[in-house]
């Protein structure tokens, strides 16, 4: 009995030492389960972090102020820190947020990148707990994650204004033109007049030899680009939608085709206070097939992807006034202020307020050349611009401008605006149309 008895306890000690060595193995596991697990979780919300910071960055430079570097990383660090890691702040510092030249082959506009890190870790005090791992005398870890965004050129919008207007050109003072070695042209003004095709007669001035250069891939050409024009105030007249007297703000009403198949004499009061829902886009060349001479309710969609739209005739102040008291209405509180961008808006971000709309601008050579009439004739847009309504108003003869509700001109400031499409050709300056990438 008793070599039975040491028997068993020899057995009992074996099982001992199994399940000791099981635990230890538990142990192990346990920290690579739990511990790593904690690790690898944290790994992707911190990239999370750096993700949604550098993006809010760069949609601060795209759409706030191209220039406000610091208003970019206060808003990028107060987004990644927004983006909790393990349930806590992760840490970044303005000095962690840098403009570093765009990584090599990134398909944006040059030198537009932000990059933000951030960390979770023992170098900033803020390490990711242990809990398994104590037990082989690992008491924390940490993680941390980088992230560079980029801002690209636009192509497209899908809620383009009825209007189309005039680009700048360089008026001709007498001698030889000042594009391209004057930016912008100091003899333009809200008051100039494109007397290239003029005819003279009338109350028309004579014919001058102003010179218009449309964007392109290889030119900015003589019109708005940034960022130059960034919150230049701007007036749409709409009492001169004809070809009589081509001015600054000079418009041609134009037909959008809308998702929803409207037509007809409502419509174009509605693409003011609406969208059409369709994609719409500027002219490029080479790119872009050729405008033809008659554009269909049919066709238009189609046309409206390559820059080209259909005129519609009539006098626009009754309509436009009534759409632009609206689309005010709808954020009455906002404002632009020069430097800072839209204030006091009631929609986040600010550039998702009603009164921010897409405004294009034809190619007035190819306009005035073909002298369209009626509702069969065709422009082409160039480029299309961010648009700030500021509400209805009147451009003085001295060229200022004042809002009045009696007004026949829509008064706003140029701006950027999101796009629904990228991979814009223009050139950089050139392109109002903005989206944001990760780039790295």
């Amino acid at each position: 009995m008793r070599r039975s008895n040491s028997r068993l306890s020899f057995e009992a000690g074996a099982v001992l030492i199994h399940v000791a060595i099981a635990l230890l193995g538990l142990v192990a596991f346990s920290a690579f389960a739990v511990d790593y697990g904690i690790m690898w979780v944290s790994r992707g919300q911190v990239q999370t972090a750096a993700d949604a910071g550098a993006l809010s960055g760069a949609l601060a430079l795209s759409f706030d102020s191209g220039t406000d570097f610091a208003g970019a990383k206060e808003k990028a660090r107060a987004v990644a820190l927004a983006n909790a890691v393990f349930g806590a702040p992760p840490d970044v510092q303005l000095a962690d947020i840098t403009f570093p030249p765009c990584p090599p082959g990134a398909p944006g506009v040059a030198d537009t990148c932000i990059k933000v890190d951030a960390f979770r870790n023992q170098t900033r005090l803020n390490p990711l707990p242990m809990f398994f791992g104590r037990a082989v005398g690992i008491v924390d870890q940490g993680v941390q994650a980088t992230a560079t965004a980029q801002i690209i050129a636009g192509t497209m919008t899908d809620c383009l204004k009825p209007w189309a207007v005039i680009d700048r050109w360089d008026e001709f003072n007498g001698s030889e033109p000042d594009w391209p070695t004057s930016d912008p042209d100091p003899d333009f003004d809200s008051n100039s007049t494109f007397d290239r095709y003029s005819t003279g007669q009338g109350n028309a001035p004579p014919q001058e030899n102003d010179l218009y250069v449309p964007p392109g891939p290889s030119t900015t050409g003589t019109g708005f680009r940034l960022p130059l024009d960034e919150g230049r105030q701007f007036a749409v007249k709409t009492d001169t939608n004809t070809n009589s007297t081509v001015s600054a703000g000079w418009f041609r009403a134009i037909r959008i085709p809308r998702l929803d198949g409207q037509t007809g004499g409502n419509v174009y009061r509605n693409n003011i206070t609406s969208c059409g829902g369709l994609p719409n886009g500027y002219w490029v060349p080479g790119e872009s097939a050729d405008c033809p001479t008659d554009i269909g309710n049919d066709n238009a969609a189609y046309w409206a992807t390559q820059g080209c739209y259909g005129t519609e005739p009539g006098n626009m102040v009754g309509p436009t006034s009534q759409g632009i008291g609206d689309l005010v209405a709808l954020d009455s509180g906002a404002s632009y202020s020069p430097g800072t961008g839209i204030v006091g808006s009631s929609f986040s971000p600010a550039t998702s307020s009603p009164r921010v709309v897409p405004v294009g601008v034809i190619d007035i050579n190819y306009f005035m050349s073909q002298d369209p009439n009626g509702a069969n004739g065709v422009l082409k847009l160039v480029n299309i611009f961010g648009f700030f309504i500021e509400g209805m108003g009147e451009v003085n003869a001295d060229g200022s401008m004042e809002l009045k509700a009696s007004g026949k001109a829509v008064i706003g400031r140029i701006m950027t605006i999101p796009s629904i499409g990228a991979g814009s050709t223009l050139q950089a300056q050139s392109s109002f149309l903005r989206q944001v990438i990760l780039v790295r």
